[in-house]
């Protein structure tokens, strides 16, 4: 592992959750390996496909707001042109629903793996997520 590798792994990871901040839904998609796939903390809770996964991402990180987001105990493991991140994420914010103009808010705390690879043009993509909420 190289500390060049370990830090591009930790600045896609950054950058990934930030999109909901900055609303830029458009490029999830760039972070995503075409073999993308996602089990996440929130319904559905089954493995999600590509089109799947990006679809309730983008419906997910558009209803989001005063979202804000902590990254805790990121450790990162690189095998070659693969690697594993494991962390702690914090997500803070209110989901609304445009139709009903009602907000929940979420403060939740998650156990997260993010599998990637690197790309031919050697960026690290995400090729999978597992997502765990935590009690409390």
């Amino acid at each position: 592992m190289t500390a060049t590798d370990s830090a591009e792994i930790r600045d896609t990871i950054y950058k990934y959750f930030q999109l909901a901040k900055t609303k830029e839904i458009e490029k999830i998609e760039e972070f995503l390996d075409p073999g993308f796939t996602k089990f996440g903390d929130s319904p559905p809770y089954d493995r999600r496909d590509f089109e799947r996964a990006l679809m309730l991402e983008q419906l997910q990180f558009a209803s989001l707001s005063d979202y804000d987001f902590k990254i805790e105990d990121l450790k990162t493991e690189v095998m070659g042109e693969a690697a594993v991140a494991t962390l702690v994420l914090q997500v803070t914010g209110m989901i609304v629903d445009d139709y009903s103009f009602r907000g929940t808010a979420i403060d939740n705390k998650s156990r997260v793996t993010i599998v990637l690879k690197k790309d031919k043009k050697g960026q690290w993509k995400i090729i999978h997520q597992h997502l765990s909420k935590l009690a409390g």
